[in-house]
């Protein structure tokens, strides 16, 4: 196979599904397989070790040392299994968080529900996408047909467009205060750029 050759369209299936599975084999390898990347104690026991609680993750060099003092002063020893750190989780652990956080009540009743967070976030973003579209499109028809109006807008958006969209977070709520309509202001000026150079 050399570089230039297109690939079948079961070639090209078999590596998109498998750009998907390798990671998490990947993912589940190093959660699951003790010998591989736990540099993290699980603590079940804590022993006589006063600072240890148990489902407590320690580090395995600190676990080994308490131990080895609590064997010294003939004091209980801590037990655990071999863990990864709280930044990656199992597989598993991922799934019953999602399902947890999808049927536990918010703490406060004032709060909204996961699923209702989610919409939020979704109308904001939709409302962006909308308002670049309706903005941008027009602009970059007139400014494509007309010289005139290519020459008045585009240096000033030439300017800004290459501007992260989080630039202009603190801009948009100085300007717009605190609820949604800093949000929608930063999302839209990431797609109203692309729109306007469609």
């Amino acid at each position: 196979m050399y570089c230039g050759k297109n690939l079948s369209a079961g070639q090209r299936k078999v590596l998109c599904t498998l750009s998907f599975i390798l990671p998490v084999l990947l993912w589940c390898v190093v959660s699951y397989v003790p010998f591989v990347w736990h540099p993290m104690m699980k603590i079940s026991d804590p022993g006589a070790v006063p600072f240890f609680k148990e489902d407590m993750l320690a580090e395995k060099s600190v676990f080994v040392a308490q131990n080895q003092l609590m064997k010294r002063q003939g004091l209980k020893e801590a037990t655990g299994i071999p863990a990864n750190p709280v930044y990656l989780p199992a597989p598993h652990e991922v799934a019953v968080g999602l399902v947890k956080s999808f049927t536990t009540p918010p703490l406060r009743q004032d709060e909204p529900w996961l699923y209702e967070s989610l919409l939020h976030s979704i109308r904001v973003i939709f409302w962006a996408f909308f308002l670049s579209s309706i903005i941008g499109v027009p602009l970059g028809i007139l400014c494509g047909t007309y010289k005139s109006f290519s020459h008045l807008f585009e240096p000033f958006i030439e300017y800004f467009r290459y501007l992260p969209a989080p630039v202009f977070a603190a801009l948009a709520v100085a300007i717009l205060g605190i609820n949604d309509g800093p949000k929608i202001a930063t999302f839209l000026s990431e797609p109203f750029f692309s729109r306007y150079w469609s």
